[in-house]
């Protein structure tokens, strides 16, 4: 069963949109993808759960790296 939400409200790119306004896009979830839609229903991007889980696995890499990072300064001091 798909599900969708609003995400939260962000400023368009100047260069991409001559719009001023706030954005609120759609965030569509079902068993195969993620996507996220503009109020209008273009399609601004598309996961896989195989990609955001990959894409996860590195944001969790690089928190562990910068925790690594802090551990190692705090021993130096």
């Amino acid at each position: 069963m798909a599900t969708t939400i609003k995400a939260g409200l962000y400023q368009p790119d100047p260069i991409i949109g001559d719009d001023e306004q706030l954005i609120a896009p759609e965030v569509y979830i079902d068993e195969l993808i993620v996507q996220i839609n503009t109020p209008d229903g273009d399609m601004v991007l598309q996961f896989t759960y195989e990609e955001l889980r990959g894409i996860m696995a590195i944001m969790a890499a690089e928190q562990e790296k910068q925790h690594l990072f802090i551990r190692a300064q705090m021993k130096n001091n």
